[in-house]
């Protein structure tokens, strides 16, 4: 049994879309997420998000929604676990798209439903799927080289082939899957991701395969695994390349029968799933490394879609970063200052290793940063290595809009803390603020040191 929540209103920003997939015992239901404010969790009616199991305290947890989301557990009796940890009561722990939230036997996964306004040509598609035009969702036109993928990721959606997307992180690849799925056949059912690389490998098998009751310690009750909540839709596998070797011939054995068994069980059920999966690593070569099992390779990579870095992309970046000035100003609800040639020269001679990620976290870092109505990019930059110093226009001409030393270290220390709270004071790892500020966490921590910034203490 399927059950939707009432949609709540959001707005175009980072959570627009966003719901949250419950799945429990024998059923899963979508709850909307707001555009800013806080939903309960828990077993008791009165929640905004009900979770049906014994283990679940009536009131659970909370999530916080707003520029980023934060999960709160609020004094539970048997826990609550973000990826593979127990969060402590009143600790709040960043949601992003796509991670796990375990309450009890019961898994909540934040996933991202975009508009289909957004991610398809209406005058192009028709209720029964073909011809299909993919267009990238809320982003500038785009150059030769992603219209050659958006050309082939055309065929593999009017299809149910596999699809495997390759590309450097940060370069789309997340996007590029949901497109497809939107621009399928399949677009009426469900949209599942799971990031292979957030979750160990016993918690991986679990939430893939769904477990039976007893299957192991803590499995109170019976569970329907992700490959089965994905059924007539597609299931995305994020990071597959990080898949351990024994769950990638468990799912071999899924791709080849279209049979899933739930651990501590011998009756399998019968699935229909669409797979896309993204990496970022060489499958081939690991594959000849014996990292990754070829006929896995071979089952996964119906189609190819590569994803060019990028910095093979220059023709993009004057768009690209002018669309997100735009999305970060009126989020910010401030006025968008311009973006000066030399700013622009700048972020085209950079080689962009982080690609569209690390190009938007730059001009989010530059908005913050700069004063008055030119875009400075010069200290937002200042980390990044083979990117030279940007200087814009309006400060060579006007000495007037020049900041002291004395502001710009105040400007930077008030930088620092503001991605500290966001990354609720995690220094390091996928989350944390030096990934946000885009350094490395040796050289935050010297500058924590430096600016005499420390973690609050929490009040008794």
């Amino acid at each position: 049994m399927r059950e939707t929540a009432k949609a709540q209103p959001t707005d175009p920003g980072d959570t627009a879309g966003a719901f949250l997939l419950v799945v429990g015992r024998d059923a899963y239901a979508t709850y909307d997420l707001p555009a800013s404010g806080a939903l309960t969790i828990g077993r008791g009616e009165s929640n905004a998000v009900r979770v049906d199991d014994p283990l679940a305290s009536r009131a659970h947890a909370c999530l916080h929604v707003g520029d980023a989301m934060y999960l709160e557990d609020v004094g539970s009796v048997n826990g609550t676990r973000v990826k593979d940890r127990v969060i402590k009561p009143r600790e709040r722990v960043r949601i992003t798209i796509g991670e796990t939230i375990q309450i009890g036997s019961s898994v909540l996964i934040v996933q991202r439903r975009a508009a289909q306004a957004d991610l398809l040509r209406p005058e192009t598609l028709r209720d029964e799927g073909l011809p299909i035009t993919l267009a990238a969702p809320s982003a500038p036109r785009a150059g030769e080289a992603m219209r050659r993928v958006h050309e082939l990721a055309e065929r593999a959606a009017a299809g149910t082939i596999n699809v495997l997307i390759a590309g450097e992180t940060g370069v789309g690849k997340e996007l590029l899957a949901e497109t497809v799925h939107r621009a399928s056949p399949r677009r009426g059912g469900p949209y599942v991701c799971l990031n292979c690389a957030a979750l160990s490998e016993t918690l991986l098998e679990s939430e893939l395969f769904g477990h039976e009751r007893g299957a192991f310690t803590g499995a109170v009750q019976a569970k329907p695994g992700l490959l089965e909540t994905a059924a007539h839709g597609t299931l995305f596998l994020d990071e597959v390349g990080e898949l351990p070797l024994s769950t990638q011939a468990k799912l071999l054995r899924v791709l080849e029968t279209r049979e899933v068994a739930r651990l501590g069980s011998v009756r399998p059920h019968r699935i229909d799933v669409r797979f896309i999966a993204a990496t970022n690593r060489d499958l081939e070569k690991e594959v000849a490394r014996g990292a990754f099992r070829a006929d896995l390779y071979y089952r996964l990579n119906g189609i190819t879609l590569t994803i060019p870095p990028l910095r093979s992309r220059l023709e993009e970046i004057r768009p690209l970063a002018e669309t997100f000035l735009r999305q970060i100003c009126r989020d910010l609800g401030r006025q968008p200052p311009t973006l000066p040639p030399t700013s622009i020269a700048h972020l085209e001679a950079h080689a962009w290793p982080g690609n569209i990620r690390e190009l938007k976290n730059v001009i989010e870092r530059g908005v913050i940063l700069s004063r008055g109505k030119v875009l400075r990019l010069d200290l937002a930059m200042s980390d990044i290595q083979n990117a030279p110093a940007a200087r814009d226009d309006a400060a060579g001409k006007d000495s007037s809009q020049l900041l002291t030393e004395a502001a710009l270290r105040e400007l930077e220390r008030q930088n620092i803390e503001r991605a500290l709270t966001l990354a609720a004071w995690r220094v390091s790892g996928p989350n944390g603020a030096a990934k946000l500020l885009g350094v490395k966490p040796t050289t935050l921590a010297d500058r924590m040191k430096k600016f005499k910034i420390a973690k609050p203490r929490r009040r008794a």
